[in-house]
């Protein structure tokens, strides 16, 4: 079967790694995720508007826009068909800790060149809300879990190195290892088989 990740393991793994999502409304939102009765992700987005509410307004249109009697979007459907509901967040850079990404790469001696870019980079700022969008997008990704993205959602990432996705997989150790995600995955196999 294939996996999917909760909201709630979302916004934990998020906040294990020092990134603080806070419910919000439609005037304060500015990252949302969609996601099914059960609670499972379809999709994540940034409230890109000037506007309040604009985007939120427009997919909330875009998603009832009938899909299968004319061309639209992809959305609709995936909107409409699993019965998703959104779920609306607020980050504020400021709240930012780096210290939960900081241990954990000291602590399990994560190395090599997007490791020491990473860690530059939270010594001198806060991940932005378009970075902490895409981090949370390759979260999902990182850890096998589908997710109805287009952007950043790619299982071929053109750049490993970026410091979203560097981040995404640091946050998924820390969870592996908290618990909010199993150590690892079980596989059956048929006879031995040499682990590479």
């Amino acid at each position: 079967m294939a996996k999917l990740m909760t909201l709630n393991e979302l916004v934990g793994i998020a906040r294990g790694a020092g990134i603080h999502l806070e419910p919000a409304d439609e005037h304060s939102e500015n990252l949302y995720v969609y996601a099914d009765p059960r609670g499972n992700i379809l999709y994540i987005g940034i409230s890109g508007s000037s506007t309040p509410g604009k985007r939120s307004r427009d997919e909330e249109r875009i998603a009832h826009e009938g899909y299968q009697d004319r061309v639209g979007v992809g959305f609709s459907a995936l909107i409409t068909e699993n019965e998703a509901k959104r779920h609306r967040f607020y980050y504020d850079p400021e709240t930012f800790n780096p210290t939960p990404l900081r241990n954990q790469i000291e602590t399990e001696n994560w190395q090599g060149d997007a490791i020491e870019k990473l860690k530059a980079h939270i010594e001198v700022s806060k991940p932005s809300l378009a970075e902490v969008e895409h981090a949370l997008v390759r979260i999902p990704v990182c850890t096998g879990r589908l997710i109805g993205n287009s952007q950043y959602a790619s299982q071929w990432e053109a750049s490993v190195n970026r410091i979203p996705n560097v981040i995404a997989v640091i946050a998924a150790d820390i969870a592996r290892q908290a618990a909010t995600l199993p150590a690892d995955t079980t596989i059956a196999t048929e006879g031995e088989v040499e682990k590479a």
